[in-house]
């Protein structure tokens, strides 16, 4: 037994002669064919016998597989550090995420923010995602090395200068050190500031302002590649701090700020540097710009040394060089102060971008079934572009892009992805007519492989001719708004055909709850509609035909719908939702609440909703909104003013949750008809199927049109419109469903009214 005893503690007293002291290490990879990738391990190790002999490691694949990986190569670096690189090829099966791992030990002794670190083996880990829907992916490369210096009360600066060759976007961020097991150190502590001690989760700059003690330090920094949001693989790096007690300071660099060029275009410029003390600087560079495979850029000299050292920066771009992450340039300035060399670093971010397109132009046709055609010079200064996004808002946005500004601004939307050969497009509004008196404006991008957008186009906007009558109010009648009667009236062309004989006349027509219906026929402009009331109808919108004095038909008005004001009541509030229905610009609603006798104004608002908490429950309130707007054309009154009907809100304070035996019917308020397979559909949030027998959904556009209907309890809309099976824009839509339930009382039937918002 005395023996056994005797021989354990020489096992245990020989094992750290036999460590490898690791300071630092990581594992990266690179795609070469298939589901085959080679991966490269490289450690920083204390010189010893133990290293010599270490020439293989023992990685774990991911998938269950595990073998030896030769060093190919090691190089002394000084500092009491040698660098040994090893490498070996491997294959997986199938698809999926993999780790892959190397465990050693150990660690070198005396590390500050670790217990018995001579003890602690050095883990590191890297993942693989292997998918056919993100493509071949390519870990990073990093390539500033993991074994820096600082000074006690000076600050620290270092950026592993990591190279994605994929273009991928990357994040950083630092974690606890690994060790037995691929767990985290036990009682490991991030190494202590005077200020801070952190990365910054975009540049990859790692900041310690100030170290507070002298000693060796090992820090973790998790750095991941994403790809269209999605996660495609990370590289954990362990490297190591050596803080000594001196009286020095860090070089400063002269560097321009993040900057772009335009494909095709050289960008130079002058790096320096200097030292506050004095002392002799190497200046030298790494980064993106200088790794990419096709005509990289150059520094002259690569590497220069003295005491204000520069170098210049030249870069001849190409259309391959356009990408939507900018490209990271890591400068490094390290003195040469005696016994410490100190190092300062920045970054540049340089985006390449492609040009403009060139010479669009607009123009509506001229037959029945009016479209927009749109033309452009073809894309040739740039073969590597993968299509021709067309964008379109109303109302024209003139500005002049910032010289690094790709893509559209927000106000636009995208309305058609074109083959990258496309020069032309026409534009059919989805089957919805186009209005007079707004202009369409339009704007054209190219896009390339990761979906990077050029420059835009030049915008180019048209209106349609003014050769039809238009609404100008379909309003409730403001000098009786408790009535709910409607006041219409409406505009003649400005430009007629000579074909036509006066007098012209005109034809209104109704669109009432579902009902078509002609309420005047006649040669004047206004109407007062006293069949109706406003506030008791779901929908009403109005339009006009017009004939010349031989009855030829010169053109039908657009559909303009009547300003629908709903109200809820809830918890000490009232919220109200309205449906701008009009074919002209708003420009502002005011919204009035009846405050004693009289109506007063509470909010003016560019929204279509509204939350008045100024209630108390139980209470009655009475509201109506008053909108603004006009036409962008010459000779039509301004601003067009239009009225809500006047409704009634009681708020009430909100009702507990129902028992099990009490009918929930609930809906949302936006869905994502986009294909994604989540929130596709139109479907109640919360219901009780056993209680609800039977629904009456009406849903409406902004105009008061149907475009969907169903007694289905569930609904199930997926955003198409009844009749046409076309997609509905994105925008907000209307419902009123009435739901006939079973309650302890017995069976009622419930109106629910509101908005749902449809988002592509």
């Amino acid at each position: 037994m005395r023996k056994l005893f005797s021989l354990l503690l020489f096992l245990v007293s020989v094992v750290p002669l036999w460590a490898t002291h690791q300071r630092a290490a990581e594992i990266t990879y690179v795609w070469k064919y298939a589901n085959a990738y080679e991966f490269t391990m490289i450690t920083y190790n204390v010189p010893n016998e133990a290293w010599n002999q270490r020439d293989s490691l023992l990685v774990k694949w991911g998938d269950g597989f595990e073998s030896y990986v030769p060093r190919v190569s090691w190089e002394n670096l000084g500092n009491n550090t040698v660098q040994s690189v090893y490498k070996s090829m491997h294959s997986y099966s199938s698809a999926g995420t993999y780790t892959i791992s190397m465990e050693d030990s150990f660690r070198n002794y005396g590390v500050v923010n670790m217990n018995d670190s001579g003890s602690i083996p050095m883990y590191i880990e890297s993942e693989l995602m292997i998918s056919p829907f993100v493509g071949h992916n390519n870990s990073v490369q990093l390539l500033n090395a993991p074994i820096d210096q600082g000074c006690v009360g000076k600050p620290f600066y270092h950026n592993p200068s990591a190279y994605d060759p994929d273009g991928d976007s990357l994040s950083y961020q630092l974690v606890p050190c690994k060790g037995a097991y691929g767990l985290d150190v036990p009682g490991y502590f991030y190494p202590q500031a005077s200020s801070l001690f952190e990365i910054d989760a975009h540049s990859g700059l790692l900041q310690w302002e100030n170290p507070v003690i002298q000693g060796e330090f090992n820090v973790a920094i998790l750095i991941e590649e994403w790809r269209n949001g999605v996660k495609v693989g990370s590289v954990i790096r362990d490297m190591q701090i050596l803080i000594n007690a001196c009286n020095n300071d860090i070089p400063l660099i002269n560097l321009i700020t993040d900057t772009c060029v335009e494909a095709g275009a050289t960008l130079n410029f002058i790096i320096s540097a200097l030292d506050p003390d004095g002392d002799l600087v190497t200046l030298e560079a790494s980064g993106a710009p200088l790794e990419v495979a096709s005509n990289p850029a150059t520094l002259t000299p690569t590497t220069d040394y003295g005491l204000n050292p520069a170098i210049e920066f030249t870069w001849h771009t190409q259309c391959g060089h356009i990408r939507k992450m900018p490209y990271q340039l890591v400068v490094h300035a390290k003195d040469h102060s005696d016994p410490i060399h100190l190092s300062n670093v920045q970054a540049v971010n340089i985006s390449v971008i492609g040009p403009a397109i060139q010479n669009l132009d607009a123009s509506f046709s001229r037959r029945s079934d009016v479209k927009a055609n749109l033309t452009w010079s073809p894309y040739s200064s740039c073969p590597n572009v993968k299509a021709i996004r067309v964008y379109r808002r109303t109302g024209a946005m003139p500005y002049q892009p910032d010289y690094c500004e790709t893509g559209v601004r927000p106000g636009y939307r995208m309305i058609a992805e074109l083959p990258a050969e496309a020069t032309s497009y026409q534009d059919t509004n989805g089957g919805v007519e186009f209005e007079q008196g707004v202009d369409y404006c339009y704007r054209v991008v190219a896009v390339f492989n990761d979906g990077a957008e050029s420059r835009p186009s030049d915008e180019v906007c048209i209106q349609l001719p003014n050769n039809r009558p238009l609404m100008t109010k379909v309003s409730n009648n403001d000098e009786d708004l408790l009535g709910g009667q409607m006041k219409i009236a409406w505009a003649s062309p400005r430009e007629i055909d000579p074909q036509y004989s006066v007098p012209y006349s005109y034809q209104l027509k109704r669109y009432f709850n579902g009902a078509e219906t002609t309420v005047y026929s006649g040669i004047d402009s206004t109407f007062l509609d006293s069949d109706v009331n406003l506030a008791s109808v779901d929908t009403l919108s109005y339009w006009v035909e017009m004939q010349d004095a031989n009855h030829l038909p010169m053109g039908m008005s657009p559909v303009a719908g009547a300003l629908m004001l709903m109200g809820t009541g809830g918890d000490q509030s009232v919220s109200l939702v309205w449906r701008e229905a009009a074919r002209w610009v708003i420009d502002s609603t005011e919204v009035f609440k009846k405050i004693d006798t009289v109506f007063v104004k509470i909010a003016g608002t560019s929204q279509l909703t509204y939350v008045d908490t100024h209630v108390v429950n139980e209470v009655t309130y009475s509201y109506y909104v008053r909108t603004y707007g006009h036409y962008n054309l010459e000779g039509l009154p301004r601003p067009l003013v239009n009225y809500s009907a006047v409704i009634e809100v009681t708020p009430t304070a909100e009702e507990p949750e129902p028992e099990p035996d009490e009918p929930v019917y609930e809906l949302p308020n936006v869905f994502t008809p986009n294909g994604d397979t989540y929130n596709d559909v139109f479907v109640p949030i919360r219901i009780t199927p056993d209680l609800i027998t039977k629904v009456d959904m009406h849903i409406f556009n902004r105009w008061g049109r149907f475009v969907y209907k169903t007694e289905d309890i569930y609904i199930n809309w997926d955003g198409r419109a009844l009749g046409t099976g076309l997609p509905c824009s994105t925008g907000t839509y209307f419902y009123v469903c009435d739901v006939e339930m079973i309650t302890p009382e017995g069976p009622v039937t419930k109106r629910l009214q509101g908005s749902i918002m449809i988002v592509r």
